[in-house]
């Protein structure tokens, strides 16, 4: 559905904008969704009311945003904007993604927003946030078959079965990352029960299943040290999520003149202005003691002489 006409009077004002400058800075929140329209409805070539991969490539492009692997990475934004799975970007789905970073923003930068900081800022952790994933599942499938070393040859004759696993369970799991890693978790953990069915018709008609596993009973074994593992990768994560916020945590302060002192300061100030005087005070009372004080003169060893008197007449 294309964006109500208001909105497309904002962007056409908002191109306009851009044009000039590079970067939108200073904005309000509500400024900053009107924005984040404008950018959609330039972004939407077509004027279809959605976006598509290549038309969000461009986007990303425009911005900087770097993308190590561009084809998964774009995979990995595309899927998280798209929450509805349907293939498309609507307007809804994008401008909700950039809500988090308006809200926390906008408290903390006395709600003044840069455009292009908000969108960069947002589409970096949508890239973090997967890459961190992808790197827990396959840290943790390797890991799971390093704890398997001892018994894994008595009870399979090859790895091809774990790759086809690996795609049912995860890569073939769903749109977007965090469907992906919940249906993982729903497959390790009916596979560890003996109770899922992939792994069930997998074992009577593929011939690979056929063929490597010599004991069925393995795979369940197989599937609790992966999930075991997951769980403990994805707590790493969150634990380091979680000590990065608390170090970033500042609180926002307003410039002070140079010639004046904030109210911190001046409490802090307080004692050492009171030891700064009492030291005054003790020097000066020092100063007026010593002064005050009449120095001893040494004695006169000689004799005065007498006085001489004039004799009466």
């Amino acid at each position: 559905m294309a964006p109500p006409r208001g909105a497309a009077m904002a962007a056409d004002s908002f191109k306009l904008m851009r044009r000039k400058s590079s970067a939108v800075s200073d904005l309000s929140s509500d400024a900053m969704r009107i924005a984040l329209i404008g950018v959609f409805t330039e972004a939407d070539k077509d004027s279809s009311g959605s976006l598509d991969r290549p038309q969000l490539t461009g986007l990303l492009s425009s911005l900087g945003v770097q993308l190590l692997n561009p084809i998964e990475d774009i995979d990995a934004i595309f899927e998280a904007v798209d929450t509805d799975g349907d293939g498309n970007i609507s307007t809804v789905e994008f401008c909700t993604k950039f809500e988090p970073a308006i809200k926390r923003l906008g408290s903390s930068m006395m709600g003044k927003m840069d455009l292009d900081i908000i969108m960069k800022e947002t589409f970096d952790k949508m890239l973090v946030d997967a890459r961190d994933q992808r790197t827990a599942v396959n840290r943790s499938f390797m890991q799971a078959r390093e704890d398997c070393q001892e018994w894994f040859c008595k009870k399979f004759l090859g790895s091809k079965w774990r790759m086809k696993t690996f795609d049912a369970f995860y890569t073939n799991g769903g749109k977007g990352s965090a469907s992906r890693l919940a249906h993982l978790r729903k497959s390790l953990d009916e596979a560890i029960k003996g109770k899922n069915e992939w792994i069930t018709t997998s074992l009577e008609s593929d011939q690979d299943f056929k063929r490597e596993v010599l004991d069925k009973d393995g795979i369940g074994t197989f599937a609790d040290k992966w999930l075991a593992r997951l769980e403990a990768e994805m707590g790493t994560i969150t634990a380091k999520r979680l000590a990065s916020c608390e170090t970033n945590r500042t609180v926002p302060t307003t410039p002070t003149p140079p010639n004046c002192r904030s109210t911190t300061e001046t409490r802090n100030t307080k004692p050492e202005r009171r030891n700064r005087k009492d030291e005054r005070r003790k020097t000066k009372h020092k100063t007026r003691n010593a002064s005050s004080r009449v120095r001893p003169t040494a004695r006169c060893l000689t004799t005065p002489e007498p006085e001489t008197r004039n004799p009466k007449p």
